[in-house]
């Protein structure tokens, strides 16, 4: 790679970390600014509220989670792939093909077959945390329970989905399609999973994203956003079922799993070779992973994710 492209390479990922940086930075910024005024509000309403009361109140309110998700997209603005505003639309077009119902039914299957194997990868990090002093209790509560608000679940099912699909497989993912497909698929997948926070739901996402991301590209945004939104939609309802009825929660859960399942198996022993011809059609140069992984910015923020996502596995 000639020095002037791997320059033009260098300033084409920092511009994508500080980006990133700065859209993390903002989201948190407004999330903490608006649940500081709320708890203000909270104890000048009420200045004999308890501690643990306000925190209740403070979890169960999704307004600023969804004011910051929001808020948390325009530094994406700033990436070239928008340089006008009436660009965005064209995100949620066709691309190569429309998308059909029963392969949108297969793909929802599959992501519950995914779930599958990404719980079965967390149990050698649960064992080894456990072993070590660390629990994956907090982790697993936040990541399973149902929304006990309007607010927090319309974070959950619309905006969360929205918001989500719309940075890394609209702006990031774009952002890097000209290197590679799959280049651009796999990065925004890892930067997905580890967005969450949460040793748990990292292993689900990223797995989950790399499927988003297939969708995104091959049809649409959008479908990608409704795939997503389902995803959600089923685990909250999983989990309000879970609270009302546990036997039955646990038997739908299996039924939905064996499908997913069945679905999996379907898609490695059927879809084995031509997912991995897209695959190989999509790699990027090494070089090229190589500089995206050592650009300062994308390294200050990948550190930043993962101490984040160890920060989810708390002290038994």
């Amino acid at each position: 790679m000639e020095a002037s492209r791997e320059s033009t390479y260098k300033q084409t990922f920092a511009k994508l970390g500080w980006v990133l940086i700065a859209s993390q930075v903002l989201m948190m910024a407004v999330v903490w600014a608006g649940e500081e005024l709320y708890i203000r509000w909270l104890i000048a309403r009420d200045p004999m509220i308890g501690a643990v009361e306000l925190m209740h109140k403070l979890q169960d309110s999704g307004v600023w989670l969804i004011v910051g998700a929001l808020a948390g997209l325009t530094p994406c603005l700033a990436l070239k792939l928008t340089e006008h505003p009436k660009q965005l639309p064209a995100f949620f077009g066709k691309k190569n093909q429309r998308i059909g119902g029963t392969i949108m039914v297969f793909c929802f299957l599959l992501v519950l077959g995914l779930q599958n194997i990404a719980s079965l990868l967390t149990i050698p990090v649960e064992v080894t945390a456990n072993l070590l002093g660390g629990s994956f209790y907090s982790a697993h509560a936040s990541a399973t329970a149902a929304s006990q608000t309007a607010s927090m679940l319309l974070y959950s099912v619309l905006i969360a989905p929205f918001c989500e699909e719309l940075m890394y497989r609209g702006f990031v993912l774009e952002y890097l399609k000209p290197y590679g497909n799959t280049f651009a698929i796999l990065f925004a997948a890892v930067i997905f999973g580890l967005m969450h926070g949460n040793i748990i739901q990292l292993p689900m996402a990223l797995l989950c994203g790399v499927l988003f991301g297939y969708i995104a590209v091959e049809y649409s945004l959008s479908a990608s956003m409704v795939l997503h939104a389902l995803t959600n939609l089923t685990a909250e309802i999983l989990a309000r079922l879970g609270d009302a009825d546990e036997v039955a929660a646990a038997g739908v859960n299996q039924a939905l799993f064996a499908f997913g399942l069945i679905a999996l198996f379907l898609c490695i022993t059927k879809l084995h070779q031509p997912i991995r011809a897209y695959a190989r059609q999509g790699y990027a140069e090494k070089k090229t992973v190589k500089l995206l992984m050592t650009s300062p910015p994308i390294l200050l923020l990948i550190i930043y994710l993962i101490v984040l996502t160890a920060m989810s596995i708390t002290p038994i």
